[in-house]
């Protein structure tokens, strides 16, 4: 139900403020000599180019600004901020890290390089740096918000909603912050305080399609199937070629047994994203429950050429199989299965032997 895209880290990028300021160039002598005044001349052309979106011309400045004097901590911070611009994250962390030795309090550097190490799925050294940004200004929203991102990467989801309510609570307007706050408490399970949350998420940005997506799948998980139909369809008015959201509105129909609505839904996702294992493995699913076992197979197969690990979709298929009367085929799926769940292999194995149909389940969170 939660991805990456739904954070909107671009928003924090963004607020890497590029500095002209020469004084950052005399910070260890009283007096700016030659070398330092040329070097903050090339800084200050950098963070120019740099605000006109010349990037490469800007790195190039500031490559020049630290030949110059490598002690200067302010180019290392714009080269940081242009890098991580740029998406180059590995060399934003190399510059950070450069800043911060040179200029070991400097907040600014720590949060930035703390969203490096998100951006790169470092999560641990991520926690560190923003621990340590928001030592020096606690009340840095963007901060915590990072923070609360790299906890729910980890699964610690209560440390997770601790900083996103810090973050709400500093930057009330703030719906990326409302919406990753909503989904890590779904993932405790706090079902009304996740659906609050998102509400003000989609209050604060009525035109976000993903905070839709997001509370129609908490609808889903608190079993108000109508809700949740409801949010994946506003959300599929905002973006129709969400792949998604349409995989989400088919399982929701399925759950109220509208079954052709559901197989509509899904068929959309698939044409929309033919590598998407979970709406083909949803349709196989929607299939069998129609009753139509060849394309239930077909649909079980195409997300097992997609996903050759899909444990659930080795088990239906062979649920199938049993149906079918076709044990020998079951049994290959038993074998594939073997080695991927183990347990869930072997109940599958009782039921091929004892003819105990287990009854099969769907997915219907968002890849």
């Amino acid at each position: 139900m939660f991805n990456r895209e739904k954070l909107v880290l671009a928003v924090a990028i963004l607020l890497c403020v590029f500095s002209s300021s020469t004084a950052a160039f005399a910070a260890t002598e009283p007096r700016m000599d030659e070398s330092a005044a040329e070097a903050a001349s090339l800084n200050n052309m950098a963070v120019t180019s740099a605000k006109d979106n010349k990037y490469d011309e800007a790195i190039d400045l500031l490559k020049r600004a630290i030949a110059l004097r490598p002690d200067q901590y302010m180019a290392h911070y714009n080269l940081g901020c242009i890098f991580q611009v740029k998406k180059n994250f590995d060399l934003s962390i190399e510059a950070f890290k450069e800043t911060l030795r040179l200029k070991p309090e400097f907040a600014d550097a720590y949060h930035h390089l703390g969203v490096s190490y998100n951006e790169t799925k470092r999560y641990a050294d991520a926690i560190e740096s923003l621990t340590r940004a928001l030592r020096l200004t606690p009340d840095n929203a963007d901060s915590l918000y990072e923070l609360g991102f790299a906890y729910y990467m980890l699964g610690r989801d209560e440390d997770a909603v601790n900083e996103f309510k810090q973050a709400t609570r500093l930057k009330p307007d703030s719906s990326a912050a409302y919406n990753s706050l909503g989904v890590s408490y779904c993932h405790l399970h706090q079902f009304k305080e996740a659906i609050e949350s998102l509400e003000r998420a989609a209050h604060l940005a009525p035109d976000s399609a993903d905070v839709y997506n997001n509370l129609g799948s908490v609808y889903v998980d608190d079993g108000r199937p109508k809700e949740a139909i409801s949010a994946f369809t506003q959300a599929l008015r905002l973006k129709p070629d969400y792949p998604a959201a349409l995989n989400n509105l088919g399982m929701a129909y399925a759950s109220i047994e509208d079954y052709d609505r559901a197989i509509e839904s899904l068929q959309q996702a698939t044409r929309l994203k033919p590598d998407l294992a979970e709406a083909q493995y949803n349709l196989g699913f929607v299939f069998s429950k129609k009753g139509r076992a060849k394309l239930a197979i077909k649909s079980y197969e195409q997300a097992l050429l997609l996903k050759p690990d899909f444990a659930e979709a080795h088990n239906n298929l062979a649920v199938i199989y049993v149906q079918r009367g076709d044990r020998a085929r079951a049994l290959e799926q038993y074998t594939l299965l073997k080695a991927i769940d183990y347990d869930l292999a072997q109940k599958l194995f009782a039921m091929i032997f004892k003819d105990k149909i287990l009854t099969v389940g769907s997915r219907s969170g968002t890849p």
